[in-house]
């Protein structure tokens, strides 16, 4: 659907580029909004704001004829009250205003010009200080945020100048107006930032200084400001013509161009056709367009047969094995509080049930209380699984969910149909997590989980944007163990939200390549949200699927996409052919001959491996071995938001090492991150026997969980399974549930367990030990060996 779009420029390069990216997409632009300083600012040509751009904004008046778009203006009268990465609205009216308010009255006087206006862009490329602040206020007006430039440099072909290039393509040209990077002086001002001698300047300039993060050449870390003076037509009717002075230097080596004058000009030559050269980041990373073709030139036809040798595509039908699972149950640990399957159980006869919209303000009314009593917030909460009965209901609940979590950072958040998997009578079901600080009975405290969310509510190429109660991530410091120390912790937990393939900057879903297109491309989604949240490793992973034909078939991929993401590619281009580095070292000026002895920048944008071999550690002759490949279950489940065919849902850890384990006689795996009292767990229940080895695993034996999830099919009976605990467990009750290799199970637990800090947990000797003693078919498989 087009949007009437109310762009955000400041003068700069970034915000008219990103103008070009919304008429691309589809969009309309209606308005231009600026903020500027006051006439009494004490240097009102730049106030070094925080959040906005200022230099050079007496230029800002002749974009509205140069574009032939109405312009809106507002002064800047507040200042940087709130330093905080992520923008919390402002909760008393009476402290000091922060500047970000300034954009309200701006974008409200550009919205009562404009009433169709529904959308406001900005051109944030990684700054989440700005990007939070701009979403913050655009939900608050009813707007959606537009950031087609969010993460760009990390969007294939992961190059920082890439973004200088493709303005260069198109015609736009913006001159560096200020410097403020040691590498830069104002010997650089007034050149066109997208010209090839430019960009190599800057390269070397950053390469010189140390300054080669991920947005250095693009002056994203405030190395350097432009101001925009021309671009394609038909945007931009005129260009602009400026004047230029002397340039001033302070005493702190930022450096100004001064503008004697500035006018419009008529454009000549023909620049007409700027869409075909406008290049749009491509949809698949390197990575999962090998999956995506693997999956789909794959001969692979097999069959997955069922335990009992019944062919999967048979119908389950569900029982009431469910009723009898714990509901509203409560679990605290010294590190984790968890609450499990909350309901609404004042009614259990179905004719006279609550509605859905009842039933969840009653849970969350419960939760409230309950948070309340154990002294806990709800701005605390890190993962939220909501079940519904049926996903029409969502529309309806959404809202209700929204209004209590309504605080900056949301929890994380899987939300599935299960259709009649549901208890009768019920028709919402909540579970949470919350992972705990550590306090002295005296209120001192003396570890703290320091929780950092993703949440990124604007539409860009990079990732579906959560425009709601729900955070792409949550992460939260792993409580350590005796061996910890200040630089060498267990590193972070990161709950990721169910990711389903939604197109991210349309947020449609993706239908172009069937059920091979969207499991690739929602777990393209997971591994960039994982890569944002430093995961170099996962638990594991569940693909939910919903129900109807096929269901082994979809099982057979999504496990192939998985297992085929983590297997390393070789260092191939898309088509095959070894990749070469580039040298173009068209258009060099002299400036840049005469310092060749300054070290080259690595223009690549760096993307961290995930998985990351280097957590693993080497074995005894030295070298390191290849790790096994992180559990994978399918569940499938009545259905899912936006009617897609899949979700998926996993837990990432952040550790600079770690052991994963996998045991040969039990389908039971184990994850151990250095440093931490915390280890992660994964059990298929085939059979009675394998929930043994939980309670045969020598130290590592597990009676009690610190927050666990059973997906459970209705097979699953608890009484004859049950030889585990379901304290702290969380159950999402399934139609059918498959363990890795495709084959089906009873039920799939994922688990996890925290040791005190000094307690020694034992690694695969332990595990192995253990095992010898668990369960009759482990006993009768080691007899057979």
């Amino acid at each position: 659907m087009a949007l009437n779009v109310i762009a955000l420029v400041s003068g700069g390069k970034d915000s008219f580029f990103s103008i070009l990216h919304c008429i691309a997409n589809g969009h309309n632009v209606v308005a231009l909004a600026n903020l500027h300083p006051s006439a009494t600012a004490p240097d009102n040509e730049d106030i070094n704001s925080y959040m906005y751009q200022t230099v050079g904004h007496s230029v800002i008046p002749l974009y509205e004829q140069a574009l032939g778009i109405a312009l809106y203006r507002q002064e800047i009268t507040g200042k940087a009250v709130n330093a905080a990465r992520d923008y919390s609205t402002p909760q008393s009216q009476s402290q000091e205003k922060d500047e970000t308010e300034d954009l309200i009255p701006l974008l409200r006087k550009a919205m009562q010009a404009h009433p169709e206006a529904n959308a406001v862009s900005t051109g944030a490329i990684l700054s989440t200080y700005q990007r939070t602040r701009v979403e913050s206020v655009a939900l608050r007006l009813g707007l959606t945020p537009l950031s087609f430039l969010w993460q760009y440099p990390l969007l294939p072909p992961y190059s920082q100048s890439q973004l200088l290039r493709d303005m260069a393509a198109v015609g736009q040209e913006a001159i560096v107006i200020k410097t403020a990077s040691g590498g830069l002086d104002e010997r650089i001002l007034g050149w066109n930032v997208a010209a090839q001698s430019t960009i190599t300047k800057l390269q070397k300039a950053m390469a010189r200084f140390g300054e080669e993060s991920n947005g250095a050449v693009l002056g994203e870390g405030g190395e350097f400001e432009t101001l925009a003076l021309d671009g394609p037509r038909p945007l931009w009717k005129k260009k602009i013509r400026i004047e230029p002075g002397a340039a001033g230097v302070s005493e702190g080596g930022q450096s100004v161009l001064k503008m004697r004058a500035s006018e419009l000009e008529e454009k000549s030559g023909d620049d007409e056709g700027w869409e075909g050269k406008l290049r749009i980041p491509e949809m698949f990373d390197d990575e999962f367009k090998r999956v995506l073709n693997e999956q789909e030139t794959s001969n692979d036809t097999r069959s997955f047969i069922s335990d009992d040798a019944t062919l999967l595509n048979e119908p389950v039908v569900a029982t009431s094995t469910f009723e009898d699972l714990p509901r509203n149950a409560s679990t605290d640990t010294p590190t984790v509080f968890t609450y499990s399957n909350l309901s609404d159980t004042s009614r259990s006869s179905i004719p006279s049930s609550p509605s859905p919209s009842r039933q969840l303000t009653k849970i969350l009314l419960r939760l409230d209380h309950v948070l309340k009593q154990w002294n806990l917030s709800r701005a605390s909460i890190n993962h939220c699984t909501l079940l519904l009965r049926s996903m029409s209901d969502f529309t309806v609940l959404n809202p209700i969910y929204g209004q209590y979590f309504s605080g900056v950072n949301p929890p994380a958040r899987v939300t599935i149909s299960v259709g009649d998997c549901m208890p009768s009578g019920i028709d919402v079901m909540l579970s949470i997590a919350i992972d705990k600080s550590a306090y002295t009975a005296k209120g001192k405290l003396v570890r703290s989980v320091n929780r950092q969310g993703l949440h990124v509510q604007g539409r860009s190429y990079w990732a579906p944007a959560n425009i709601g109660p729900y955070s792409q991530a949550v992460s939260v410091k792993l409580p350590s163990d005796s061996r910890a120390s200040e630089d060498n912790t267990g590193g972070e937990v990161v709950y990721v939200a169910g990711q389903i393939p939604l197109v991210p900057a349309s947020m449609e879903v993706f239908t172009a390549r069937g059920f091979r297109g969207q499991a690739t491309l929602s777990l393209q989604h997971l591994w960039r949200i994982g890569r944002a949240k430093s995961v170099r490793w996962w638990t594991g992973a569940v693909g939910f699927i919903p129900a109807g034909e096929h269901a082994e078939e979809k099982v057979r991929i999504a496990q192939a996409c998985w297992c085929s993401v983590h297997t390393p590619a070789s260092a191939l281009s898309g088509d095959g052919e070894v990749v070469e580095d580039d040298d173009d070292d068209d258009d060099v000026d002299p400036w840049d001959r005469r310092n060749t002895h300054v070290s080259s920048f690595n223009d690549a944008t760096y993307r961290a491996p995930l998985p990351d071999p280097s957590i693993f550690p080497p074995s005894p002759s030295g070298e390191r071995t290849e790790p096994s490949i992180p559990p994978c279950f399918i569940a499938q489940v009545d259905a899912l938001p936006r009617a897609v065919d899949i979700e998926w849902s996993a837990t990432g850890l952040t550790s600079s090492s770690l052991s994963f384990s996998r045991s040969p006689l039990t389908p039971l795996s184990i994850t151990s991150p250095s440093h931490s009292s915390s280890r992660f767990y994964t059990l298929e229940i085939r059979s009675p026997d394998d929930t043994d080895a939980l309670r045969h695993l020598g130290q590592e034996s597990v009676k009690d969980w610190t927050s666990a999830t059973l997906y459970a099919s209705p097979t699953f009976d608890y009484e004859a399974y049950g030889k585990f605990s379901l304290r702290g467990v969380q159950w999402v009750p399934c139609r059918r549930v498959w363990g890795e290799g495709g084959r089906e199970v009873a039920a799939v637990l994922v688990g996890r367990r925290d040791g005190s800090a000094g307690e020694g947990m034992g690694g695969v000797e332990s595990l192995m030990k253990g095992l010898r003693f668990a369960g009759k078919e482990v006993r009768e498989a080691l007899e057979m060996s």
